[in-house]
């Protein structure tokens, strides 16, 4: 990679990591907002539309750290690109998560999220992202501390 190629890739780097702590203040607000609504059910319809809201919220900030973060981490480390879950193994070896497999169940959830569920279902997957959501939030210092070190 020449060095320009480099500068910009960090510069891309930058703006994701920008836009990782703008999708993970919406995030938080969102758990902020959702936390009280998972102890009852049946939902109203407004708490329906937050919990969606937060779920929405998790898949793209998951997104954008495993599709977008992790690919471009490993282009900046000269990393063969790999499955995800390649990238996932590198990002914890990076030291990005502080348990191992925390990743993976953040996938999962996210998957669950993008497919089909049945309504029965729905009070168990939010509780997932809830108890989920720290974890992905917690990333988002692990991943400055790395870019500022490869500069």
């Amino acid at each position: 990679m020449s060095t320009s190629q480099r500068r910009d890739k960090l510069a891309l780097l930058h703006e994701e990591i920008a836009k990782l702590h703008a999708a993970g203040e919406h995030l938080a607000w969102s758990m902020q907002r959702c936390q009280a609504l998972i102890q009852h059910s049946p939902w109203s319809a407004e708490d329906l539309e937050r919990l969606e809201s937060l779920a929405s919220r998790f898949a793209r900030f998951a997104d954008l750290l495993t599709q977008r973060l992790m690919r471009l981490a490993d282009d900046l480390e000269l990393d063969a690109p790999g499955s995800l879950l390649d990238r996932i193994r590198r990002a914890e070896k990076r030291g990005w998560v502080n348990q191992d497999g925390r990743l993976v169940r953040i996938r999962e959830i996210r998957n669950l999220i993008a497919h089909e569920y049945e309504d029965a279902e729905l009070a168990e997957l939010y509780r997932a992202i809830l108890e989920a959501t720290p974890d992905l939030l917690a990333v988002i210092p692990h991943v400055q501390s790395w870019a500022t070190r490869i500069h």
